[in-house]
């Protein structure tokens, strides 16, 4: 298996393909080498964390043992100076802080599409507004990231696939804004296919191999008797429908009416309310898993079916080689073309967030760590854009009990996701496969993509191609933390057996041989990507004199509304791990930093 080199993709220009802040500041002189120890990561991980197979992108040791400290209470602050206790990592001591003199309108800690949708919206408001975005990797993107460096033939995504067609005006003008032409890039078929043998649920005996096209002309061909055959086609029908009715994403644009759908899991309605037989709900935790980082059994049913009623509708689905990076690189250039681009700093973690007094519009000071420092900056306001366990820990200090209690309900799942090189394209074409292939009884992984899909050499048999493989997670919610540990952990020969377990048995009936056609494989460790939304998460559970749930008390609204000079984006502030949430949530929370300095 062909190895990168360990900083393959850590350092290009944006302008040459990668999302990296330019102008990053360096090591500052003197600072306490004991800090940089911890960057090297190796005691907190395990061996994979040292192989450059898993260091191309994904929860890097560099970025996961900083924020780590903060998770385990090593850190205590002090006016000038950070005390940091010992732990796994070799790093302990008193550390200055560095004062930095620039001020700014508004820091925004995250530099994913939530963090760059939010320096957008308000930048589009006061294009004169001086910004400072931190993100916590060497490269902007979070779960819209992507790898392009060699061996890849091409952009790969890291983590996020693709979107659906904007089902709202404002997310309609954001794309024309950025340049994005969701039409144009809609993903021509086959679009999903899923591969049957003994290990898919319920099907008829013998049946081996791919249902192509499942979500439109395969759904008549699906290897199961007529009764469930029925019970797919009234499945189908409904998620369908129940889209056209209002159900979508964000979910606060749905109607209202489908609220109590975010009260029962996936399973449950289709079970229950539908009368399908179980191997339905089965069957569609092979989309959960990678959709949601959960079940059937464990997702909310509003969630899921408004995100399955975009994947019914044939022409929704959008895309780019590279995924959904590309969303991520059109809004960060058309933030470099602003009157006044912001400032962007990356391997920058925030620690410490502290309202400079108890007027909301004093603003803020915010103690972060980059490059062996820890550094202090002030701003108006805060746009918090960070991962909700990160998020939650920032604001612990000066949080009532009740939002600290909404926080506990947030959950995110732990996903691997991996690159893996075909030398040829020859077999897919072989086996008529299109963009997204799932399947059951893997190991570690339940779906791939074509990276190259939307393409022009799609129909090349001879190119080299990128397929982006998708782990899931069906631990319950008590067992997450567990699960982190187990993704941290497991050796990277582990991973590449599953892959190369699936790969052969998915490619029967073509010519295809894994030492032969495979060139190279990469692993993107995502600790907390998957914002996993329970039943009763969405809108919570309590009701209104009506009768119909009062979505002001749900947790997310709870935990995320502003606190002081501090406002909230992210996807679990809309509650669906979507790059629609995301983009949706960098509007919220720029819509209510304006509100808050008027």
């Amino acid at each position: 298996m062909a190895r990168a080199p360990s900083d393959g993709i850590a350092r290009r220009d944006f302008l040459n393909g990668l999302l990296i802040a330019a102008g990053g500041s360096a090591i500052v002189g003197g600072a306490p080498t004991r800090a940089l120890a911890a960057l090297a990561g190796g005691s907190c991980d395990g061996p994979i964390g040292l192989d450059p197979r898993a260091l191309r992108g994904g929860n890097l040791p560099s970025t996961f043992t900083v924020s780590h400290w903060l998770r385990d209470g090593r850190l205590r602050f002090e006016k000038g100076s950070v005390a940091l206790a010992p732990g796994c990592d070799e790093s302990a001591g008193p550390f200055p802080i560095i004062d930095e003199s620039a001020g700014f309108e508004a820091i925004v800690i995250g530099g994913g599409l939530s963090g760059l949708s939010s320096a957008y919206h308000l930048l589009r408001e006061r294009p004169r507004a001086r910004l400072l975005i931190l993100e916590a990797a060497p490269v902007l993107g979070g779960n819209a990231g992507r790898d392009e460096a060699p061996p890849l033939p091409g952009p790969a995504s890291t983590a996020g696939a693709y979107g659906t067609a904007p089902s709202a005006d404002w997310l309609a003008q954001f794309y024309r804004a950025i340049g994005v032409d969701w039409l144009a890039q809609s993903v021509p078929g086959p679009e999903s296919s899923f591969y049957f043998d003994e290990f898919a649920p319920g099907a008829i005996a013998g049946a081996r191999g791919w249902n192509i096209d499942t979500f439109d002309h395969g759904a008549a061909r699906l290897p199961y008797d007529a009764r469930l055959r029925d019970d797919f086609a009234r499945a189908f029908e409904t998620i369908r429908a129940l889209g056209e009715k209002g159900l979508s994403d964000p979910a606060d644009e749905s109607d209202p009416a489908l609220d109590d759908l975010s009260t029962v899991s996936l399973a449950h309605h289709l079970e229950r309310a539908l009368g399908c037989d179980p191997i339905v709900s089965r069957f569609f935790t092979a989309y959960t898993l990678t959709a949601f980082g959960g079940t059937a059994e464990q997702v909310n049913a509003h969630s899921a079916i408004a995100f399955l009623s975009g994947e019914l509708t044939r022409g929704s689905v959008f895309t780019y080689p590279g995924g959904v990076s590309e969303i991520a690189r059109r809004a960060l250039h058309r933030l470099t073309q602003s009157e006044t681009p912001p400032r962007l700093e990356t391997n920058a973690t925030a620690l410490r967030i502290d309202p400079l007094s108890s007027d909301a519009h004093a603003g803020a000071s915010l103690v972060y760590f980059q490059n062996g420092a820890f550094r202090r900056v002030a701003a108006r306001q805060i746009i918090l854009a960070a991962p909700a366990q990160s998020a939650r820990h920032l604001v612990a200090h000066f949080s009532d009990a009740a939002r600290n209690e909404a926080w506990s309900r947030f959950h995110a799942a732990p996903i691997v996701t991996a690159n893996v090189t075909l030398r040829r394209a020859a077999p897919l074409l072989a086996l008529g496969l299109g963009y997204s292939q799932s399947w059951w009884g893997g190991r570690h992984f339940v779906n791939y993509i074509v990276a190259d899909w939307m393409s022009p050499t799609r129909a090349d048999p001879q190119r080299a191609t990128t397929l982006t493989f998708y782990g899931g997670c069906d631990a319950p919610l008590e067992a997450l933390g567990d699960a982190r540990l187990t993704l941290l952990h497991t050796p990277f020969a582990d991973y590449e057996d599953s892959i190369r377990s699936d790969l052969t048995r998915l490619m029967r009936g073509a010519d295809f041989d894994f030492d032969r056609d495979v060139g190279a494989l990469f692993l993107y460790r995502w600790g907390h990507s998957m914002l996993r939304p329970p039943p009763d998460f969405l809108f919570g559970a309590k009701r209104d004199a009506g009768g119909r749930l009062d979505r002001a008390q749900g947790p997310r609204r709870i935990a995320c509304a502003p606190l002081g000079p501090v406002v909230f984006a992210g996807q679990h502030v809309e509650g669906a791990p979507s790059m629609e949430s995301a983009i949706g949530s960098g509007r919220r929370a720029a819509r209510q930093a304006l509100e808050h300095d008027r």
